[in-house]
């Protein structure tokens, strides 16, 4: 198959293969396994985390950035949320360096599947046309040089839209088995994204009605010792967990989370600022060189 020419003018070395393209040869570092990408793969679909995260990127998607442009998904994992954006009609590919992640992504018949990182050697300069970095910073030890980096690879003017988790008083050792190196508040990320050159355009928490909730079950049961430790769960109870958290929720239960999402997402649109959220996500805007 011949290679896009828009996605040529983004990576270097682009290769194509069995329907994934290919920017590196050998192995690349993944915080996630494909294994657990797989694990992942049979939760996303039937989740009503990752469906509303993915309808709540949508609305913010819609106002701050252009969707005929290309967005490159930065650490996309199998795709859900890039598949999503892609039904709605934007221009999504997914850049994932687990192969795993990116077949199973393949399987959910996405378009555009790079298999790669974002590297100094493998995107050109200023050619980014914008970026979605969904839950993907907080994996990152050196965040501020990865955001820097991002921002000289997108084109002037460019934005991304970011997600991650807030407020490090509801760490809990789930924070650890997932490789996370921090949770976020709006003055830790505005600081690293204008010191790497953005200007933050829009920033807010949600997933406020799981706030309490994790910070009493997760946070507050763990310290006492009624739960279990991540890093002592069989692997077998880690699975009943996930399920547990991510199932969609059907009957009173999917009726009420229904109302509070809704509720949610009308003050996230207005602009409406919401005080605390499990999550954060912002909108920034690479600022253009100056003349």
């Amino acid at each position: 198959m011949k290679i896009d020419k828009e996605l040529a003018n983004i990576f270097a070395n682009l290769k194509y293969d069995n329907d994934i393209y290919y920017v590196y040869v050998g192995d690349v570092d993944s915080k996630f396994s494909d294994y657990t990408q797989d694990q992942l793969f049979t939760l996303e679909d039937n989740s009503w985390w990752f469906k509303y995260r993915a309808e709540v990127i949508h609305n913010i998607f819609k106002k701050f950035m252009d969707k005929d442009k290309i967005t490159i998904d930065i650490g996309g994992g199998n795709g859900f949320t890039t598949r999503f954006m892609e039904e709605q009609n934007a221009k999504t590919v997914l850049l994932e360096p687990s192969l795993g992640a990116c077949k199973n992504a393949n399987k959910r018949g996405l378009n555009n599947v790079v298999c790669g990182t974002l590297s100094e050697n493998d995107v050109f300069d200023n050619s980014i046309p914008q970026a979605m970095l969904l839950d993907v910073l907080e994996h990152i030890e050196d965040d501020e040089t990865f955001l820097c980096l991002l921002n000289k690879k997108l084109q002037s003017g460019g934005g991304i839209l970011v997600t991650v988790p807030a407020f490090s008083c509801l760490w809990s050792s789930e924070d650890d088995s997932a490789g996370h190196y921090r949770r976020y508040n709006y003055k830790q990320l505005r600081n690293i994204a204008e010191k790497c050159g953005f200007e933050v355009k829009y920033e807010n928490y949600f997933f406020s009605f799981a706030f309490l909730p994790i910070l009493l079950i997760r946070v507050f049961l763990e310290k006492i010792g009624i739960l279990k430790k991540s890093s002592s769960r069989s692997e077998k109870e880690l699975r009943e967990i996930a399920e547990k958290q991510f199932k969609e929720r059907k009957g009173i239960v999917g009726t009420i989370l229904s109302f509070l999402e809704k509720i949610e997402i009308k003050r996230l649109i207005n602009g409406s600022k919401i005080k605390f959220g499990s999550s954060l996500i912002c909108v920034l805007e690479k600022k253009s060189a100056a003349l």
